[in-house]
């Protein structure tokens, strides 16, 4: 798995991730190289403050082009911005008002780039709870009108729907079908704004999600499939395993147990984790993702299940797809990608290509 900090897994899976995101027009490879130059290892100081100098001079860019009505590069230029703006408040906690403040930039380059129509993404909002949940629908590249099959993409702890929209959205849309990118509990705007923190019965505001499509005319409801990725693989599974409207279920990196696979697992995710679940001490936060588990809910799945896992995941344990895959009763897939092949990282991110590759032609077979 090659690492750009040798020492430092982590930071290294975010470069990776970087990289994806350039090769589907969210960032631009030269840029991210000249910012992660100015970055030493573990310098959290250095990495917020290099990634918003770059999302401020790109951004800059955007606003000139603009100002001289070269709407496809300002719009080019903005969605760059955002991911660079993303990018420097991840490692920041979220009690740092930093944190925030690079977010709301981040979510006003977006809203730029998308009002500008290049590109332009259909932003829906999905009534849950007595609010709304944000979500994004992508339709399906070359279908003609009528009623299509459709994935829910769900992302995980630090994913929300704008930046799952450059995490293979165009690799499901090229192959008919269309995807909803959403923000749910827990995540984005929902959980900043809207105070609405995850939650164990993730099903609900799938649920909610899969009733907004089934309504929708180009979307047939019995060609519904759920996908997460990351800690989204226990909200997909979950949500699959109890509304049987899901036509097939993928998890882009699986989660058996919020608290064994991920929290105790991964120790630098806990105060983010602590946070997004809403809980005031780690002691508290344990108790409540407690119940975050797929055990006796998993068996309960009927619709096709496809698991991929990177098998040195440093993230989220490669545990947590073994033991999916052992309690899961309905038809069901195991992919776990190793090292000498490439995809052995967390969510495959060391061989993004060939993963979207073998999971998206599994869904296209699914849902034709």
């Amino acid at each position: 798995m090659y690492m750009y900090y040798p020492n430092n897994g982590p930071w290294s899976f975010l470069v990776q991730r970087l990289v994806d995101e350039a090769v589907q027009d969210g960032a631009d490879f030269n840029e991210c190289f000249r910012t992660l130059e100015h970055i030493p290892d573990k310098d959290f100081e250095a990495w917020y403050r290099e990634w918003m100098r770059s999302g401020e001079k790109i951004e800059a860019l955007a606003q000139e082009a603009a100002q001289k009505g070269r709407f496809v590069t300002a719009g080019d230029a903005y969605i760059r911005a955002f991911t660079y703006y993303r990018t420097a408040q991840f490692w920041l906690e979220y009690e740092d008002p930093r944190k925030n403040s690079a977010f709301a930039r981040a979510l006003d380059c977006f809203g730029k780039a998308n009002s500008l129509g290049t590109p332009s993404y259909a932003r829906v909002e999905i009534p849950f709870a007595g609010t709304t949940l944000p979500g994004y629908f992508c339709p399906a590249q070359g279908r003609r009108k009528g009623r299509g099959p459709v994935v829910l993409y769900v992302g995980g702890a630090d994913t929300f729907a704008e930046n799952l929209l450059f995490m293979g959205v165009s690799r499901i849309t090229k192959r008919g079908i269309s995807c909803m990118a959403m923000t749910g509990p827990g995540q984005g705007e929902v959980v900043r704004v809207k105070k609405l923190y995850t939650r164990p019965d993730y099903e609900k505001p799938i649920g909610a999600a899969l009733d907004y499509l089934a309504k929708r005319k180009d979307v047939n409801p019995r060609k519904m499939a759920v996908m997460g990725v990351s800690m989204g693989g226990y909200y997909a599974a979950r949500g699959a395993s109890l509304d049987d409207r899901v036509a097939a279920c993928l998890l882009f990196g699986a989660c058996y147990s919020v608290l064994d696979d991920l929290y105790d697992y991964f120790p630098h995710i806990r105060s983010s984790l602590q946070w997004i679940v809403g809980a005031k001490s780690p002691d508290e936060a344990r108790e409540k993702f407690s119940s975050f588990t797929l055990k006796g809910v998993i068996d309960k799945m009927e619709c096709p299940l496809l698991i991929n896992h990177g098998a040195e995941d440093f993230i989220v344990s490669p545990a947590a797809a073994h033991k999916t895959y052992a309690e899961a009763r309905c038809p069901k897939e195991l992919r776990i990608w190793q090292a000498n092949e490439g995809g052995s990282a967390h969510c495959m991110g060391d061989n993004r290509a060939q993963a979207y590759a073998f999971m998206f032609d599994w869904l296209a077979d699914r849902l034709s």
